[in-house]
């Protein structure tokens, strides 16, 4: 900011509302998954909504000390990660899907 202020608005609070919504979308995906047996995807679906749950309060505070600094930048590693988690799980349920195509 020019004046010198701090305009934090509700930035980070919206980055993080964005993450709970990830963590409730792969929780409805394993209870889907759950009730369609696919115990793999269900495994899968768990395992990154707890690493996202547990990692809820470190990246607010990242959140937040990026907003202060106004210094930004994302973090690889969670963004990658969390890609690589959907599409695993995704091509799980393709795999699942095509298993159960009556021929």
């Amino acid at each position: 900011m020019a004046d010198g202020s701090i305009d934090t608005g509700l930035q980070a609070e919206r980055t993080e509302l964005a993450w709970r919504r990830t963590q409730v979308s792969l929780l409805l995906v394993a209870c889907l998954a759950l009730r369609g047996q696919a115990p793999s995807l269900v495994l899968i679906a768990l395992a990154a909504a707890g690493i996202l749950w547990l990692q809820q309060g470190r990246r607010y505070q990242r959140s937040l000390a990026m907003l202060r600094d106004e210094c930004g930048r994302a973090h690889p590693h969670m963004v990658l990660g969390t890609g690589l988690v959907l599409l695993a799980m995704a091509v799980l349920a393709i795999l699942k899907a095509v298993r159960t195509i009556p021929y």
